[in-house]
Protein backbone atom coordinates (compact mmCIF):
# COMPACT_ATOMS: atom_id res chain seq x y z
CA UNK A 1 0.00 0.00 0.00
CA UNK A 2 2.50 2.28 -0.22
CA UNK A 3 4.30 1.92 -3.54
CA UNK A 4 2.56 4.28 -5.03
CA UNK A 5 3.19 7.18 -2.12
CA UNK A 6 4.77 10.03 -3.85
CA UNK A 7 6.02 12.42 -1.36
CA UNK A 8 10.03 12.18 -0.18
CA UNK A 9 8.57 11.10 2.96
CA UNK A 10 6.49 8.01 2.15
CA UNK A 11 9.06 7.01 -0.58
CA UNK A 12 11.33 6.61 2.02
CA UNK A 13 8.95 4.98 3.84
CA UNK A 14 7.78 2.33 0.83
CA UNK A 15 11.30 0.23 1.91
CA UNK A 16 8.72 -0.99 4.74
CA UNK A 17 5.75 -2.68 2.18
CA UNK A 18 2.84 -3.67 4.10
CA UNK A 19 -0.21 -5.73 2.52
CA UNK A 20 -3.71 -4.28 2.38
CA UNK A 21 -6.51 -4.73 4.54
CA UNK A 22 -8.99 -1.73 6.24
CA UNK A 23 -7.91 -1.86 10.21
CA UNK A 24 -10.72 -2.41 11.90
CA UNK A 25 -11.64 1.32 14.07
CA UNK A 26 -10.91 1.83 17.17
CA UNK A 27 -13.53 4.41 17.32
CA UNK A 28 -13.30 7.81 19.23
CA UNK A 29 -11.79 8.41 22.71
CA UNK A 30 -14.13 8.29 25.28
CA UNK A 31 -13.54 9.58 28.96
CA UNK A 32 -10.00 10.38 29.62
CA UNK A 33 -8.46 10.51 33.05
CA UNK A 34 -7.55 14.37 32.62
CA UNK A 35 -4.78 14.58 35.76
CA UNK A 36 -3.11 10.96 36.38
CA UNK A 37 -1.85 10.38 39.66
CA UNK A 38 0.01 6.80 40.25
CA UNK A 39 0.97 4.85 43.54
CA UNK A 40 3.47 3.20 41.64
CA UNK A 41 5.46 3.55 38.60
CA UNK A 42 3.04 2.98 35.67
CA UNK A 43 6.51 2.44 33.43
CA UNK A 44 7.09 -0.88 34.87
CA UNK A 45 6.88 -2.41 31.42
CA UNK A 46 9.57 0.00 29.94
CA UNK A 47 10.07 1.18 26.71
CA UNK A 48 10.60 -0.33 23.24
CA UNK A 49 10.76 0.50 19.61
CA UNK A 50 10.47 -1.52 16.00
CA UNK A 51 9.39 -1.74 12.88
CA UNK A 52 12.60 0.98 11.67
CA UNK A 53 12.40 2.66 8.44
CA UNK A 54 14.24 5.63 7.04
CA UNK A 55 12.54 8.64 8.28
CA UNK A 56 11.19 6.79 11.61
CA UNK A 57 10.27 4.31 13.70
CA UNK A 58 7.78 2.95 16.44
CA UNK A 59 8.02 3.78 20.12
CA UNK A 60 6.02 1.84 22.59
CA UNK A 61 5.25 1.85 25.84
CA UNK A 62 2.28 0.68 28.34
CA UNK A 63 0.88 1.87 31.60
CA UNK A 64 1.22 -0.23 34.44
CA UNK A 65 1.46 0.10 37.60
CA UNK A 66 0.13 -3.42 38.92
CA UNK A 67 0.24 -5.62 36.58
CA UNK A 68 -2.11 -8.47 39.16
CA UNK A 69 -4.62 -5.95 39.54
CA UNK A 70 -7.10 -4.80 37.08
CA UNK A 71 -8.46 -1.81 38.78
CA UNK A 72 -5.02 0.07 39.05
CA UNK A 73 -5.84 1.86 35.89
CA UNK A 74 -9.67 3.98 35.48
CA UNK A 75 -11.35 2.41 32.13
CA UNK A 76 -10.41 5.85 30.67
CA UNK A 77 -8.04 7.43 28.13
CA UNK A 78 -4.93 8.30 29.94
CA UNK A 79 -2.58 11.55 27.47
CA UNK A 80 0.74 10.30 27.11
CA UNK A 81 3.63 12.70 26.34
CA UNK A 82 6.04 11.31 23.93
CA UNK A 83 9.77 13.08 22.44
CA UNK A 84 12.75 12.26 20.00
CA UNK A 85 15.66 13.42 21.05
CA UNK A 86 19.05 13.66 19.16
CA UNK A 87 21.06 12.83 22.40
CA UNK A 88 20.64 10.56 25.22
CA UNK A 89 20.29 13.04 27.71
CA UNK A 90 16.95 14.52 26.21
CA UNK A 91 18.46 17.53 25.53
CA UNK A 92 18.20 18.29 21.94
CA UNK A 93 14.42 17.42 21.31
CA UNK A 94 13.65 17.14 17.81
CA UNK A 95 10.07 16.22 17.84
CA UNK A 96 7.58 15.42 20.60
CA UNK A 97 3.79 15.26 20.53
CA UNK A 98 0.75 13.44 22.81
CA UNK A 99 -1.08 10.04 22.21
CA UNK A 100 -3.98 8.35 24.22
CA UNK A 101 -3.13 4.99 26.19
CA UNK A 102 -6.69 3.97 25.66
CA UNK A 103 -7.81 1.36 28.29
CA UNK A 104 -9.22 -0.77 25.28
CA UNK A 105 -5.43 -1.65 24.14
CA UNK A 106 -5.02 -2.61 27.88
CA UNK A 107 -3.54 1.47 27.91
CA UNK A 108 -0.78 0.63 25.55
CA UNK A 109 0.68 3.08 23.38
CA UNK A 110 2.34 2.93 20.33
CA UNK A 111 3.59 6.17 18.16
CA UNK A 112 4.59 6.04 14.22
CA UNK A 113 7.60 8.90 14.55
CA UNK A 114 7.79 10.44 11.05
CA UNK A 115 9.90 13.23 9.58
CA UNK A 116 13.63 12.12 10.74
CA UNK A 117 16.73 11.74 9.02
CA UNK A 118 17.76 8.23 7.64
CA UNK A 119 20.66 6.38 9.10
CA UNK A 120 20.79 8.07 12.40
CA UNK A 121 20.34 7.19 16.00
CA UNK A 122 17.70 8.93 17.87
CA UNK A 123 16.52 8.47 21.90
CA UNK A 124 12.90 8.72 22.81
CA UNK A 125 11.12 8.78 25.99
CA UNK A 126 7.47 8.89 27.52
CA UNK A 127 6.11 10.83 30.50
CA UNK A 128 2.31 11.29 32.03
CA UNK A 129 1.52 13.21 34.99
CA UNK A 130 4.41 13.46 36.84
CA UNK A 131 6.00 10.05 35.91
CA UNK A 132 9.00 9.42 33.51
CA UNK A 133 9.66 6.22 31.13
CA UNK A 134 13.22 5.19 30.94
CA UNK A 135 15.02 6.70 27.91
CA UNK A 136 15.28 4.30 25.02
CA UNK A 137 17.34 4.40 21.57
CA UNK A 138 16.24 3.70 17.89
CA UNK A 139 17.65 3.90 14.84
CA UNK A 140 16.46 5.20 11.44
CA UNK A 141 17.62 2.90 8.68
CA UNK A 142 20.17 4.16 5.46
CA UNK A 143 17.72 5.09 2.45
CA UNK A 144 17.60 2.15 -0.64
CA UNK A 145 19.99 4.36 -2.49
CA UNK A 146 22.19 4.54 0.45
CA UNK A 147 24.76 2.16 0.68
CA UNK A 148 26.36 0.92 4.41
CA UNK A 149 29.51 -0.72 4.87
CA UNK A 150 27.99 -2.59 7.55
CA UNK A 151 25.02 -4.31 9.47
CA UNK A 152 25.59 -5.77 12.67
CA UNK A 153 22.37 -7.37 13.97
CA UNK A 154 20.95 -10.41 16.49
CA UNK A 155 18.46 -13.18 15.91
CA UNK A 156 16.78 -14.59 18.85
CA UNK A 157 13.45 -16.45 19.61
CA UNK A 158 12.23 -19.20 22.42
CA UNK A 159 12.07 -17.34 25.71
CA UNK A 160 9.93 -19.37 28.06
CA UNK A 161 10.20 -17.03 31.58
CA UNK A 162 9.55 -19.95 33.60
CA UNK A 163 12.49 -21.99 32.14
CA UNK A 164 15.34 -19.41 32.55
CA UNK A 165 16.71 -15.70 33.16
CA UNK A 166 17.09 -14.06 29.79
CA UNK A 167 20.93 -12.83 30.57
CA UNK A 168 21.54 -13.71 26.93
CA UNK A 169 20.30 -10.43 26.01
CA UNK A 170 22.54 -9.11 28.48
CA UNK A 171 25.33 -10.19 25.80
CA UNK A 172 23.55 -9.37 23.57
CA UNK A 173 23.58 -6.07 23.95
CA UNK A 174 27.41 -6.21 25.48
CA UNK A 175 27.49 -6.76 21.61
CA UNK A 176 26.28 -3.23 20.21
CA UNK A 177 23.70 -4.52 17.95
CA UNK A 178 22.29 -1.99 15.43
CA UNK A 179 18.56 -4.31 15.05
CA UNK A 180 17.78 -7.52 17.17
CA UNK A 181 15.61 -9.30 14.81
CA UNK A 182 12.77 -11.99 16.81
CA UNK A 183 11.51 -14.98 15.03
CA UNK A 184 8.95 -15.96 17.67
CA UNK A 185 8.01 -17.29 20.80
CA UNK A 186 8.23 -13.69 22.62
CA UNK A 187 6.20 -15.58 25.00
CA UNK A 188 4.67 -19.27 26.00
CA UNK A 189 1.25 -19.57 26.71
CA UNK A 190 1.21 -22.59 28.96
CA UNK A 191 3.52 -22.99 31.75
CA UNK A 192 6.02 -26.26 31.62
CA UNK A 193 9.14 -27.64 32.23
CA UNK A 194 11.92 -26.46 34.39
CA UNK A 195 11.05 -23.89 36.73
CA UNK A 196 13.64 -21.03 37.53
CA UNK A 197 10.74 -18.18 38.14
CA UNK A 198 7.21 -18.89 38.90
CA UNK A 199 4.97 -18.57 35.99
CA UNK A 200 1.60 -16.72 36.33
CA UNK A 201 -1.06 -18.62 34.29
CA UNK A 202 -1.16 -22.55 34.00
CA UNK A 203 -2.62 -22.34 30.16
CA UNK A 204 -3.64 -18.95 28.66
CA UNK A 205 -7.48 -18.72 27.00
CA UNK A 206 -8.41 -15.02 27.74
CA UNK A 207 -7.05 -11.51 26.69
CA UNK A 208 -6.55 -10.80 30.45
CA UNK A 209 -4.63 -14.21 30.88
CA UNK A 210 -2.06 -12.83 28.09
CA UNK A 211 -1.69 -9.57 28.96
CA UNK A 212 -0.21 -10.85 31.94
CA UNK A 213 1.66 -13.06 30.57
CA UNK A 214 3.52 -10.48 28.32
CA UNK A 215 3.11 -7.80 31.11
CA UNK A 216 5.33 -10.32 33.42
CA UNK A 217 7.96 -10.97 30.66
CA UNK A 218 8.28 -7.47 30.20
CA UNK A 219 9.39 -7.29 33.65
CA UNK A 220 12.58 -8.80 32.95
CA UNK A 221 15.29 -6.45 33.29
CA UNK A 222 17.39 -7.42 30.47
CA UNK A 223 14.83 -8.18 28.13
CA UNK A 224 13.69 -4.48 28.96
CA UNK A 225 17.11 -3.10 28.56
CA UNK A 226 18.00 -4.79 25.07
CA UNK A 227 14.46 -3.20 24.18
CA UNK A 228 16.01 0.27 24.76
CA UNK A 229 19.36 -0.62 22.97
CA UNK A 230 18.19 -1.40 19.80
CA UNK A 231 14.89 -1.44 17.39
CA UNK A 232 13.36 -4.72 16.75
CA UNK A 233 11.76 -6.45 14.21
CA UNK A 234 9.31 -8.71 14.92
CA UNK A 235 7.42 -12.14 13.48
CA UNK A 236 5.94 -14.67 15.76
CA UNK A 237 5.49 -18.36 15.56
CA UNK A 238 3.18 -20.74 17.75
CA UNK A 239 3.79 -19.99 21.38
CA UNK A 240 2.26 -16.40 21.43
CA UNK A 241 -1.32 -18.47 20.86
CA UNK A 242 -1.00 -21.82 20.93
CA UNK A 243 1.37 -24.96 20.31
CA UNK A 244 1.34 -26.26 16.50
CA UNK A 245 -1.79 -23.94 15.98
CA UNK A 246 -3.02 -23.36 12.56
CA UNK A 247 -5.56 -20.48 11.98
CA UNK A 248 -7.91 -21.69 13.66
CA UNK A 249 -7.18 -25.14 14.81
CA UNK A 250 -5.86 -25.81 17.57
CA UNK A 251 -3.41 -28.91 18.67
CA UNK A 252 -6.44 -30.17 20.86
CA UNK A 253 -8.99 -30.11 18.12
CA UNK A 254 -10.82 -26.87 20.22
CA UNK A 255 -14.26 -26.01 18.62
CA UNK A 256 -13.33 -23.34 15.65
CA UNK A 257 -15.23 -20.68 16.75
CA UNK A 258 -14.31 -20.89 20.59
CA UNK A 259 -10.68 -21.05 19.34
CA UNK A 260 -10.60 -18.24 16.95
CA UNK A 261 -11.90 -16.11 20.26
CA UNK A 262 -8.81 -16.91 21.97
CA UNK A 263 -6.71 -16.52 18.75
CA UNK A 264 -7.85 -13.13 18.34
CA UNK A 265 -7.47 -12.30 22.38
CA UNK A 266 -3.67 -13.26 21.82
CA UNK A 267 -3.23 -11.18 18.87
CA UNK A 268 -4.79 -8.55 20.95
CA UNK A 269 -2.26 -8.67 23.75
CA UNK A 270 0.62 -9.14 21.67
CA UNK A 271 -0.15 -5.95 19.61
CA UNK A 272 -0.46 -4.12 22.74
CA UNK A 273 2.87 -5.24 24.00
CA UNK A 274 4.73 -5.09 21.07
CA UNK A 275 6.48 -1.81 19.28
CA UNK A 276 4.20 -2.33 15.75
CA UNK A 277 2.62 0.13 13.47
CA UNK A 278 -1.04 -0.20 13.55
CA UNK A 279 -0.59 -1.26 9.81
CA UNK A 280 -0.52 -4.75 11.67
CA UNK A 281 -2.81 -4.03 14.18
CA UNK A 282 -6.14 -6.73 14.03
CA UNK A 283 -7.93 -5.85 10.66
CA UNK A 284 -11.82 -6.46 10.45
CA UNK A 285 -10.88 -9.80 9.41
CA UNK A 286 -8.92 -10.40 12.81
CA UNK A 287 -5.90 -10.43 10.94
CA UNK A 288 -2.73 -8.95 11.63
CA UNK A 289 -0.48 -7.94 8.97
CA UNK A 290 3.24 -9.09 10.38
CA UNK A 291 4.69 -9.48 7.02
CA UNK A 292 6.51 -6.93 5.34
CA UNK A 293 9.79 -5.63 3.69
CA UNK A 294 12.58 -3.34 5.01
CA UNK A 295 15.67 -2.47 3.58
CA UNK A 296 18.93 -1.38 5.32
CA UNK A 297 20.02 0.62 1.96
CA UNK A 298 21.28 -1.26 -0.79
CA UNK A 299 23.08 -3.78 1.92
CA UNK A 300 20.36 -5.89 2.99
CA UNK A 301 16.82 -7.07 2.51
CA UNK A 302 14.90 -8.52 5.20
CA UNK A 303 11.42 -10.61 3.60
CA UNK A 304 9.68 -10.58 6.94
CA UNK A 305 7.19 -13.74 6.58
CA UNK A 306 4.17 -15.22 9.00
CA UNK A 307 3.97 -18.90 9.02
CA UNK A 308 0.92 -19.10 11.40
CA UNK A 309 -1.89 -16.99 10.61
CA UNK A 310 -2.81 -18.75 7.77
CA UNK A 311 -1.22 -21.97 7.32
CA UNK A 312 -3.35 -25.40 6.47
CA UNK A 313 -3.63 -27.70 9.12
CA UNK A 314 -0.63 -29.87 9.86
CA UNK A 315 -0.25 -32.91 6.93
CA UNK A 316 -2.19 -36.00 8.15
CA UNK A 317 -3.89 -35.57 11.40
CA UNK A 318 -5.71 -37.83 13.50
CA UNK A 319 -8.37 -37.28 16.05
CA UNK A 320 -6.03 -38.29 18.57
CA UNK A 321 -2.87 -36.42 17.06
CA UNK A 322 -3.47 -32.78 15.66
CA UNK A 323 -0.41 -31.18 16.49
CA UNK A 324 3.37 -31.53 14.45
CA UNK A 325 4.89 -35.26 14.43
CA UNK A 326 7.69 -37.17 12.51
CA UNK A 327 6.01 -39.12 9.24
CA UNK A 328 7.23 -40.60 6.67
CA UNK A 329 6.61 -39.12 3.27
CA UNK A 330 5.35 -42.60 1.98
CA UNK A 331 2.81 -42.60 4.29
CA UNK A 332 1.64 -39.25 4.15
CA UNK A 333 0.53 -38.21 0.87
CA UNK A 334 -0.94 -34.93 2.32
CA UNK A 335 2.61 -33.72 2.30
CA UNK A 336 2.23 -33.02 -1.55
CA UNK A 337 -0.85 -32.00 -1.72
CA UNK A 338 -0.80 -29.00 -3.96
CA UNK A 339 -3.80 -27.07 -2.02
CA UNK A 340 -1.94 -26.97 1.30
CA UNK A 341 -0.04 -23.65 2.08
CA UNK A 342 1.88 -21.99 4.69
CA UNK A 343 1.80 -18.70 4.01
CA UNK A 344 -1.80 -17.99 2.50
CA UNK A 345 -2.50 -16.83 -1.20
CA UNK A 346 -2.46 -13.22 -0.06
CA UNK A 347 1.30 -13.37 1.12
CA UNK A 348 2.47 -15.65 -1.39
CA UNK A 349 1.16 -13.20 -4.01
CA UNK A 350 3.03 -10.39 -1.87
CA UNK A 351 6.06 -12.29 -1.68
CA UNK A 352 6.16 -13.11 -5.56
CA UNK A 353 5.58 -9.50 -6.32
CA UNK A 354 8.40 -7.42 -4.53
CA UNK A 355 11.19 -10.68 -3.65
CA UNK A 356 14.54 -9.74 -4.46
CA UNK A 357 13.48 -6.88 -7.00
CA UNK A 358 15.54 -4.15 -4.68
CA UNK A 359 18.60 -5.31 -5.67
CA UNK A 360 20.20 -5.26 -2.52
CA UNK A 361 23.79 -7.39 -1.80
CA UNK A 362 22.01 -10.09 0.73
CA UNK A 363 18.33 -11.16 0.34
CA UNK A 364 16.75 -12.29 3.60
CA UNK A 365 14.20 -14.45 4.83
CA UNK A 366 13.29 -13.71 8.35
CA UNK A 367 10.51 -16.29 9.85
CA UNK A 368 9.87 -18.99 12.37
CA UNK A 369 10.98 -22.14 11.20
CA UNK A 370 13.48 -23.98 9.22
CA UNK A 371 13.19 -24.08 5.25
CA UNK A 372 16.17 -26.35 5.30
CA UNK A 373 14.78 -30.45 4.69
CA UNK A 374 15.69 -32.35 7.90
CA UNK A 375 15.25 -36.30 7.08
CA UNK A 376 14.18 -37.49 10.94
CA UNK A 377 13.84 -40.58 10.00
CA UNK A 378 17.10 -43.42 10.03
CA UNK A 379 18.08 -45.41 6.86
CA UNK A 380 15.86 -45.82 4.15
CA UNK A 381 12.77 -43.61 3.09
CA UNK A 382 12.28 -39.81 4.15
CA UNK A 383 10.68 -38.32 6.74
CA UNK A 384 9.49 -35.10 7.94
CA UNK A 385 8.30 -33.07 11.18
CA UNK A 386 4.52 -31.95 9.88
CA UNK A 387 4.66 -28.20 11.76
CA UNK A 388 7.75 -27.76 9.55
CA UNK A 389 8.18 -25.96 6.08
CA UNK A 390 9.52 -29.40 4.90
CA UNK A 391 5.88 -30.66 5.97
CA UNK A 392 4.57 -28.44 3.38
CA UNK A 393 6.21 -29.18 0.21
CA UNK A 394 4.25 -27.45 -2.50
CA UNK A 395 4.56 -24.72 -0.35
CA UNK A 396 8.57 -24.96 0.77
CA UNK A 397 8.57 -25.91 -3.00
CA UNK A 398 7.29 -22.27 -4.60
CA UNK A 399 9.96 -20.25 -1.77
CA UNK A 400 12.90 -21.92 -3.70
CA UNK A 401 11.34 -21.87 -7.07
CA UNK A 402 10.85 -18.27 -6.59
CA UNK A 403 14.58 -17.86 -5.26
CA UNK A 404 15.60 -19.78 -8.59
CA UNK A 405 13.73 -17.22 -11.29
CA UNK A 406 14.92 -14.34 -9.15
CA UNK A 407 18.62 -15.55 -9.19
CA UNK A 408 19.15 -13.34 -6.26
CA UNK A 409 22.72 -12.96 -5.50
CA UNK A 410 22.91 -14.24 -1.64
CA UNK A 411 20.04 -14.97 -0.05
CA UNK A 412 19.85 -15.93 4.05
CA UNK A 413 17.27 -17.69 5.44
CA UNK A 414 16.94 -16.81 9.24
CA UNK A 415 14.87 -18.86 11.30
CA UNK A 416 14.09 -20.24 15.00
CA UNK A 417 11.26 -22.86 16.57
CA UNK A 418 13.52 -26.11 17.30
CA UNK A 419 15.38 -24.46 20.67
CA UNK A 420 18.92 -25.72 18.73
CA UNK A 421 21.12 -24.31 16.23
CA UNK A 422 21.00 -26.04 12.60
CA UNK A 423 23.78 -24.36 10.46
CA UNK A 424 22.76 -25.56 6.57
CA UNK A 425 23.09 -25.27 3.12
CA UNK A 426 19.30 -25.26 1.16
CA UNK A 427 19.76 -27.54 -1.95
CA UNK A 428 17.52 -27.69 -4.74
CA UNK A 429 17.30 -31.09 -4.74
CA UNK A 430 16.60 -32.48 -0.97
CA UNK A 431 18.75 -35.66 -0.36
CA UNK A 432 21.26 -34.75 -3.40
CA UNK A 433 23.94 -33.38 -1.92
CA UNK A 434 25.36 -32.72 -4.84
CA UNK A 435 22.49 -30.43 -6.31
CA UNK A 436 22.84 -26.88 -5.89
CA UNK A 437 22.94 -24.66 -3.21
CA UNK A 438 20.10 -22.40 -3.50
CA UNK A 439 20.55 -20.12 -0.11
CA UNK A 440 22.22 -20.89 3.27
CA UNK A 441 20.47 -20.82 6.25
CA UNK A 442 20.94 -19.71 10.47
CA UNK A 443 18.51 -21.72 12.56
CA UNK A 444 19.11 -20.19 16.14
CA UNK A 445 18.82 -21.86 19.32
CA UNK A 446 16.59 -20.37 21.92
CA UNK A 447 16.97 -17.87 24.67
CA UNK A 448 15.86 -20.07 27.82
CA UNK A 449 13.41 -22.68 26.36
CA UNK A 450 14.73 -26.62 26.76
CA UNK A 451 16.06 -28.72 24.76
CA UNK A 452 15.81 -32.80 24.90
CA UNK A 453 17.25 -33.73 21.50
CA UNK A 454 21.43 -34.15 21.57
CA UNK A 455 21.05 -37.63 21.08
CA UNK A 456 18.27 -38.09 18.67
CA UNK A 457 20.00 -34.57 16.29
CA UNK A 458 23.34 -35.89 16.25
CA UNK A 459 21.92 -39.39 14.63
CA UNK A 460 20.11 -37.79 11.96
CA UNK A 461 23.14 -35.83 10.96
CA UNK A 462 24.28 -38.23 8.44
CA UNK A 463 21.01 -38.49 7.22
CA UNK A 464 21.19 -34.81 6.18
CA UNK A 465 24.96 -33.53 4.87
CA UNK A 466 23.43 -30.20 4.32
CA UNK A 467 23.32 -29.91 7.83
CA UNK A 468 26.67 -28.27 8.20
CA UNK A 469 26.00 -28.12 12.53
CA UNK A 470 23.94 -28.52 14.55
CA UNK A 471 24.05 -28.15 18.65
CA UNK A 472 20.96 -28.31 20.54
CA UNK A 473 22.86 -28.07 24.19
CA UNK A 474 23.37 -24.63 24.59
CA UNK A 475 20.93 -21.51 24.79
CA UNK A 476 21.80 -18.56 22.92
CA UNK A 477 20.97 -16.41 19.96
CA UNK A 478 23.15 -15.39 16.82
CA UNK A 479 25.04 -12.33 16.15
CA UNK A 480 25.10 -11.61 12.25
CA UNK A 481 27.92 -9.33 11.60
CA UNK A 482 26.74 -8.90 7.60
CA UNK A 483 29.28 -6.58 4.82
CA UNK A 484 29.09 -5.97 1.57
CA UNK A 485 31.82 -8.55 0.62
CA UNK A 486 30.72 -11.11 3.44
CA UNK A 487 27.81 -12.35 6.32
CA UNK A 488 29.64 -13.55 9.12
CA UNK A 489 27.62 -15.55 12.21
CA UNK A 490 28.59 -15.61 15.27
CA UNK A 491 26.68 -18.37 17.82
CA UNK A 492 26.33 -17.34 21.13
CA UNK A 493 25.69 -19.24 24.02
CA UNK A 494 25.44 -18.87 27.69
CA UNK A 495 26.93 -21.43 30.59
CA UNK A 496 23.65 -21.15 32.23
CA UNK A 497 20.54 -19.72 32.03
CA UNK A 498 19.16 -21.05 35.31
CA UNK A 499 20.89 -18.38 37.50
CA UNK A 500 21.25 -14.40 36.41
CA UNK A 501 25.48 -14.47 36.58
CA UNK A 502 25.62 -16.77 33.51
CA UNK A 503 28.39 -16.00 31.29
CA UNK A 504 28.45 -15.94 27.52
CA UNK A 505 31.05 -17.00 25.15
CA UNK A 506 31.15 -18.15 20.96
CA UNK A 507 30.15 -21.71 19.96
CA UNK A 508 31.16 -21.53 16.35
CA UNK A 509 31.54 -18.78 13.63
CA UNK A 510 30.50 -19.28 10.15
CA UNK A 511 31.10 -17.04 7.21
CA UNK A 512 28.99 -16.55 3.49
CA UNK A 513 30.89 -14.71 1.22
CA UNK A 514 29.52 -12.41 -1.23
CA UNK A 515 28.57 -14.52 -4.36
CA UNK A 516 29.21 -17.99 -3.02
CA UNK A 517 26.35 -19.77 -1.42
CA UNK A 518 28.26 -21.90 0.96
CA UNK A 519 29.27 -22.02 4.51
CA UNK A 520 32.87 -21.62 6.07
CA UNK A 521 33.91 -21.81 9.55
CA UNK A 522 35.42 -18.39 10.74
Amino acid sequence: MFENMRSRRNLLRSTAIFAGGLLASLGPVGRVWAAPVFINDPFQLGVASGDPVPDGFVIWTRLAPDLFDPQALPNEAIVVNWEVAADDKMKKTVMRGQVYARPELGHSVHVDVMGLQPGREYFYRFTCGAAVSPVGRALTLPTPTDSPDRLKFALACCQHFQQGYFTAYRDMIAQDPNLIVHVGDYIYEVSYGVTVRQYPVNYARSLEEYRLLHGVYKTDPDLQAAHRHSPWIFTWDDHEVDNDYARNNSQFGEDPVEFEKRRLAAYQAYYEHIPLRAQARRNANGDMILYQRLNYGNLLEFNVLDLRQWRSNQACESPDWMSGRVLNVADCPEFADPARTMLGKDQERWMQMQFAKTGAKWTVLVHSLMLSAFDQVNGPGTGYYTDNWSGYQVARRKVLDLIKARKPANVVSLGGDIHSYFVSEVKDEDGNPDSQTLLTEFVTTSITSESYNTEIFNALLPENPHIKFCDDRFRGYVMCDVSQSQWQADLRIMDTVRTRDGKALSLKSFVVEDGRPRLEIA
